[in-house]
Formats: structure tokens, C-alpha cells, sequence
């Protein structure tokens, strides 16, 4: 786990139960009354720090983090829902997401860097710095590349 997802797990507020007694350990988030997202669909708008800890939590889970197979798949949904949160978010809501985030992987690293530097919150915001930077390094002699 990062440094980062530990910093935010510390401030994650524990909730002590039998289970974590047996040697698991359960995290209780509390939801503000505020959307993470606004309800307008193709937008994702100041993503919460706690959604942002259970995608990477998603994507950086193992299988041998579980006991077995039912463990590990129930993890993942529990995970995946942690995330995307779809008693409160539309369908097209969580596609966006989950269409920015795979677009934003399949960048070469250095126009990841520079994309994630902007905070796109959509894929059209992303494609708006990416022809900005064709722009800017179209007049300089360059071209944004597949790299």
C-alpha cells in the first residue's frame, strides 16, 4: 500500500466488531450529505478523498489478500461499491469514471504526468489538454506522440 492510501487509511475511522477481533479488519466511512458528484451525467466533480482510497484499494487488491476465492470476489465487490457508489450515482456517472480513468492509463507516462497535473474531471476535459498540448508542442516543432 502507498504511503498515501495509509495516510488517508489512518484517517479513516476504524470500527471495532467481532470480525476485526477475529483478524479482519473492517473500515466504517462516514458520507457527508454533499455528492461526491454533481448529477449531471458525463461530469465528475471533486471526487472524495475516501472514493479515491477505495479505487486504488480495487485496483491494488489480491487475491491472496483473501482466505479464498468467495472472500476475495465478495472483497472486490464490496470495494467496487465503496467506489463507485451507485446508490447515488447514475449509470452514466460511473461509465464516465470508469471511461476517464481507463483513458487516462492507456496515456504514455509523460502525457499522464501532464494530464493529471491539469485535474481533468471528464474524458472531454482530458482531450481538451491533450489538443492544448498538441498545440503547444505543434508550435514548438514537437508532436504529442504514442510513446
Amino acid at each position: 500500500m502507498s504511503t498515501r492510501l495509509r495516510e488517508i487509511a489512518a484517517l479513516t475511522p476504524v470500527v471495532h466488531t467481532r470480525e476485526e477481533q477475529e483478524g479482519l479488519r473492517i473500515v466504517k466511512v462516514e458520507e457527508e450529505e454533499d455528492h461526491a458528484w454533481q448529477q449531471k451525467p458525463g461530469r465528475l466533480e471533486n471526487v472524495h478523498p475516501f472514493q479515491e482510497l477505495f479505487r486504488q484499494c480495487f485496483r491494488q487488491f489480491r487475491y491472496q489478500e483473501a482466505a479464498g476465492p468467495r472472500e476475495a470476489l465478495s472483497r472486490l465487490q464490496e470495494l467496487c461499491q465503496k467506489w463507485l457508489q451507485p446508490e447515488i450515482h447514475s449509470k452514466e456517472q460511473i461509465l464516465e469514471l470508469l471511461v476517464l480513468e481507463q483513458f487516462l492509463t492507456i496515456l504514455p507516462k509523460d502525457l499522464q504526468t501532464r494530464v493529471l497535473g491539469c485535474h481533468p474531471r471528464s474524458g472531454e476535459e482530458v482531450v481538451t489538454v491533450l489538443e492544448n498540448l498538441e498545440t503547444e508542442l505543434g508550435d514548438k516543432g514537437q508532436q504529442v506522440g504514442k510513446g
